[in-house]
């Protein structure tokens, strides 16, 4: 069985060079992480091809959700292992885990895009093309007609 590509809006959009973008890491995860993007970018660009508001322009966009997307999966795990309140390294005062604040920050640079892209539910109505309605004849309108 073979399946046959359909040409639409948006095909065009290559997706990005994960390899670059997510070099290797120390503690290994380079291929889960690569991984995630994938699925993450898939999802996306159904998404935004189903809303039919694909477009090639989004491209780095949609990229900066991806990554935005693992930043914070990547902090919340963090966050979750240590807590959110850690002893600082010198004084041992309780402070506030920087992983806590780099979750903050991914979270704030995934709602920009996601809202810059349409995705976000509340949004997703002005993305959508405005559908004309059909104009229907009234009394008047034969009205209008005949005495002109």
């Amino acid at each position: 069985m073979t399946f046959d590509v359909i040409a639409g809006p948006g095909t065009e959009i290559e997706e990005p060079d994960w390899e670059f973008l997510l070099p290797e890491r120390p503690d290994g995860l380079q291929g889960e992480l690569r991984a995630a993007a994938h699925r993450e970018w898939t999802r996306i660009i159904a998404e935004l091809r189903d809303a039919q508001t694909l477009a090639a322009v989004n491209h780095h966009t949609v990229q900066r959700l991806v990554l935005a997307y693992l930043r914070y999966d990547l902090a919340a795990a963090e966050v979750m292992r240590q807590g959110a309140i850690v002893p600082s390294p010198r004084t041992q005062v309780p402070m506030l885990n920087l992983w806590q604040v780099e979750m903050r920050q991914a979270d704030a640079d995934a709602t920009s895009a996601e809202m810059e892209l349409c995705l976000n539910p509340r949004r997703r109505g002005s993305a959508t093309k405005a559908q004309r309605k059909q104009k229907r004849a009234t009394a008047a309108d034969g009205y209008l007609k005949r005495g002109a």
